[in-house]
């Protein structure tokens, strides 16, 4: 009787407020809110689990709560995830047509059930192709060769939060692990994006091909959460709920780095995600939008090591430079592309990954660093003395402030760190 009882008041609830299951992030997000309730631990459901992220998951679609809340404000229930992390469940409502966004996002609000209430709102990878660029090695500007004789990345683990990698590369046979798709409406495929900057990142070294990423033994879980704006594009969308689905599963995963090699808005749930996330001891990196009109999120969050293209010619023009943000290469880097090929590309994407890999060498000789104490060690001054470019990426000073074994030749700065050689 009990078990009828709840068949239908679940039948009623699903009869007023339904899921639209054409609906994807990129369409609908302008319509969109994000409902965090408060979740009762345990809060995990049947396909939720760690192993059960991604497409393909067997799980609920949605809880009574979310129905019923969304019957209670006129609004149609689009998707859902757990965030374990913060201890809420994140429902994604979409608005009726002539429906006021942001006088339902109040009503919500003032709603003694619903924990916060957002906008889904969109960020953007930040590539810049151009093949007129005099070419640039990157690997020589971070003096890879000497790096690798001190560490390689092997036993760290970084999570990639990006569009999808070509999973069958050759150039990254070995290095990836547990890829995951968080955007609705689509499955797991082999983008530009996502496989430009895992090359930079863990591409295999003495391979007998292409090229050498920054931290080539290291291991990269893929995880998709954003889509290209058009077909074959290496730039890309994402969205709030997509960017917090993957950044909870990297939690999840304990994983010892994250790379974000995006930007946009502002954005509460990310935030509180990230804090998060630093707190259970990963380190974040994030790109700036050297062109955005201000600061570029994630990389302007405290806690986020924000990484600036060196040479962007944007830069000039950009005035908010997060706090101790730095210079990474950023211009004409050869990378792994789709389809077993390799590419040229610019932009602060590029950077942000060179950087993470620069993480991941460090916390494999000293695996209990913190976020702020990798910042403190990955960056020395500008040479150049120039206002906008305060710090660059020096990997090898670095490992060498570690008291970790190198070749003096390798290690260039070491000498200008304090006057500290360990030579």
């Amino acid at each position: 009787m009990i078990r009828l009882a709840v068949a239908l008041l679940f039948a009623a609830l699903v009869g007023c407020a339904t899921h639209d299951p054409g609906t994807t992030p990129a369409g609908d997000h302008e319509r969109q809110l994000l409902v965090m309730i408060t979740a009762a631990p345990p809060h995990y459901r049947p396909g939720t689990s760690a192993s059960g992220y991604g497409s393909g998951a067997t799980r609920p679609r949605f809880d009574l709560a979310g129905l019923a809340l969304a019957r209670d404000h006129g609004m149609t229930l689009a998707d859902d995830w757990p965030m374990p992390a913060l201890g809420l469940h994140c429902f994604v409502m979409t608005i009726a047509a002539g429906q006021s966004r942001e006088m339902l996002a109040a009503q919500l609000a003032a709603d003694p059930r619903v924990e916060s209430v957002q906008p889904v709102q969109l960020f953007r990878t930040l590539a810049r192709n151009d093949p007129y660029y005099a070419m640039q090695s990157s690997a020589r500007a971070l003096d890879l060769d000497g790096l690798h004789q001190i560490a390689t990345g092997r036993n760290v683990r970084i999570a990639q939060v990006d569009t999808g990698v070509d999973l069958s590369h050759p150039d990254l046979l070995g290095a990836l692990t547990m890829a995951r798709n968080f955007v609705d409406g689509s499955s797991y495929a082999a983008e530009v994006h996502g496989t430009a900057v895992a090359g930079v990142m863990v591409a295999r070294a003495d391979n007998s091909l292409g090229i050498v990423g920054v931290a080539p033994d290291a291991t990269l879980l893929p995880l998709r959460a954003c889509w290209p704006d058009q077909a074959d594009s290496d730039t890309a969308l994402c969205s709030s709920f997509t960017l917090a689905k993957a950044i909870q599963f990297a939690v999840d995963q304990r994983v010892r780095v994250l790379n974000l090699s995006l930007g946009g808005p502002r954005d509460r749930l990310l935030e509180r995600l990230i804090d998060r996330a630093t707190d259970a001891g990963m380190t974040v990196v994030g790109a700036v939008d050297a062109g955005a009109t201000g600061r570029s999120f994630p990389s302007a969050h405290p806690r986020v090591i924000a990484i600036v293209a060196a040479d962007e010619p944007r830069l000039a023009f950009y005035v908010e430079l997060p706090r101790g943000a730095i210079l990474a290469p950023g211009r004409d880097v050869l990378t792994t592309v789709p389809q077993g090929r390799w590419r040229f590309f610019s932009g602060a994407s590029f950077a942000a990954a060179h950087a993470t890999g620069v993480v991941a060498l460090l916390l494999e000789k000293k695996p209990d660093l913190n976020g702020e104490a990798v910042r403190a060690l990955l960056a020395q001054p500008d040479p150049r003395g120039e206002p906008t470019a305060g710090l660059r990426l020096d990997g090898a000073a670095a490992l060498a402030l570690r008291g970790a074994r190198r070749d003096c030749g390798a290690a260039r700065s070491a000498q200008s760190v304090g006057g500290r050689s360990d030579c």
